[in-house]
């Protein structure tokens, strides 16, 4: 080929990014209520005798504080402590004034096993509230990595070689790489352990919270906590235990005790088939609990939301649910199915609400 003439064009962009992101918090006080570190006005206040303690250390002095606790305890089981436990572990027994045993998974589990057979032999009342801490932790960590590029190209152009023949072209190329990477590490302590509920969505879309607070004791401890409640076609499942026909307090609801909703709504699947069905004797006593419009309770059975099972299967779906003020009002944890009675399919969740 032999090129008399050509009229070519060319384009060609680039784009690239690069962001990391590491976000930290760190939440301790003392007292028998959780502070409104969020600034959602609610009323989770503390007691006027056990004022809440919320504390910024300097990063010298946080080091230094974890290097005494780590040279203090001796042990060997902390000699290969990570630091931020070690971190942790000092803080809470700086301000409760209470030594800290660090367990292991294995030890986590041997002794959730012993708690179980109790209650099973009937040595701990399933349903007995759990006693508070006086103090409580709050540790979340969360880093992130995005890398990004782009490059275009593109070429047009008439080329006429020395025969006569004429050559029309149009031709693009996109080159493009994306890698991201995420990790979140969130501890609790005391009574900063979260409550977990158990949401029902029948709607087709995710769990959905009204910005309004409600009064609800949902930790059984006597005393009303304020929460977010569902909205949009969501409810709460609960337990009606003694058949008043509301929802007495949180030892009704899946999961705001464990931390652990598909965990204890297990514990009821008398067949083991992997399914909450008409087959299980506490089928019949399940509800959804939700609020009409004018905000008052109403406790559904399932028959007539049309609930015919309710799987028990589930994977971790993390998100978190926050207002149009980006104020956090809940974490998905874990998402499952449950079946309708004509053949249509729902979302079940387990919440960690802010209370």
């Amino acid at each position: 080929m032999k090129i008399a003439s050509a009229d070519v064009q060319m384009a060609a962009s680039h784009a690239s990014l690069q962001h990391h992101e590491v976000s930290e918090s760190l939440r301790v006080w003392v007292g028998d209520r959780r502070p409104d570190f969020e600034g959602n006005g609610d009323l989770a206040t503390t007691s006027p005798t056990s004022p809440a303690t919320s504390v910024s250390l300097s990063p010298e002095a946080l080091a230094a504080q974890a290097q005494d606790g780590v040279e203090a305890a001796g042990a060997k089981a902390e000699e290969t402590l990570d630091p931020k436990l070690a971190l942790l572990k000092t803080l809470i027994e700086y301000f409760t004034g209470r030594k800290i045993e660090l367990l292991s998974q294995t030890d986590l589990s041997a002794e959730t096993g012993t708690l179980a057979a109790g209650q099973a032999a009937g040595g701990v009342p399933a349903d007995a509230a759990p006693a508070k801490a006086g103090y409580g932790v709050e540790y979340d960590h969360h880093e992130s990595y995005t890398e990004m590029e782009q490059t275009t190209f593109s070429a047009q152009g008439k080329v006429r070689t020395s025969d006569g023949k004429e050559i029309s072209f149009d031709l693009n190329l996109a080159m493009s790489r994306l890698y991201h990477e995420e990790s979140s590490i969130s501890l609790r302590a005391g009574d900063a352990v979260k409550k977990d509920p158990l949401v029902l969505n029948f709607a087709g879309t995710a769990a959905q919270l009204t910005d309004q607070r409600f009064a609800f004791d949902i930790d059984s401890d006597g005393k009303d906590d304020m929460i977010n409640f569902t909205s949009g076609g969501s409810g709460f499942l609960v337990f009606d235990k003694d058949g008043n026909g509301s929802a007495t307090d949180g030892g009704e609801l899946f999961g705001t005790r464990s931390g652990d909703g598909f965990a204890e709504l297990a514990a009821y699947d008398a067949d083991r088939n992997g399914w909450i069905d008409e087959n299980d004797p506490i089928f019949e006593q399940l509800r959804i609990w939700i609020k009409d419009g004018a905000g008052r309770d109403q406790l559904l059975s399932l028959a007539d939301k049309g609930v015919g099972a309710i799987g028990l299967q589930h994977l971790a779906t993390p998100f978190e649910v926050k207002t149009a003020q980006n104020r956090l009002q809940a974490s998905v944890l874990a998402s499952g199915v449950f079946l309708q009675q004509n053949g249509g399919v729902g979302s079940i969740q387990q919440l960690d609400l802010t209370v």
